[in-house]
């Protein structure tokens, strides 16, 4: 190093907050198919919504897992996205805590 030079440092992250994973990610995968599972059913169909591709996932850990997922879905025929919030607690017992349409990107 250079006098007067500092080398870059990394950002400093929260200690709970959301952090990218990959979307194959085996527990976001896991997140997913309950993600999936839970619309189907409170839509009553198999056929309601069907997964095209998964545009990001973060997770974070807070009393369990929280998995973040935006999703590109054919709702019926019509592309769109949605934003699922997917929580894991502590006895590994699953929860979709959000399952917002069109939010993506906010």
């Amino acid at each position: 190093e250079a006098a007067g030079q500092s080398s870059p440092r990394p950002p400093v992250v929260a200690p709970n907050a959301y952090r990218a994973v990959a979307t194959d990610d085996r527990e976001v995968r896991t997140a997913l198919n309950f993600a999936l599972g839970h619309q189907k059913k409170k839509n009553r169909s198999d056929s309601a919504v069907t997964l095209l591709s998964v545009l990001s996932a973060e997770r974070q850990v807070s009393k369990g897992d929280n998995f973040r997922l935006c999703l590109s879905l054919d709702r019926r025929g019509r592309t769109g996205t949605a934003r699922t919030v997917v929580h894991r607690n502590q006895k590994h017992q699953w929860s979709v805590a959000l399952w917002a349409w069109g939010a993506c990107g906010r």
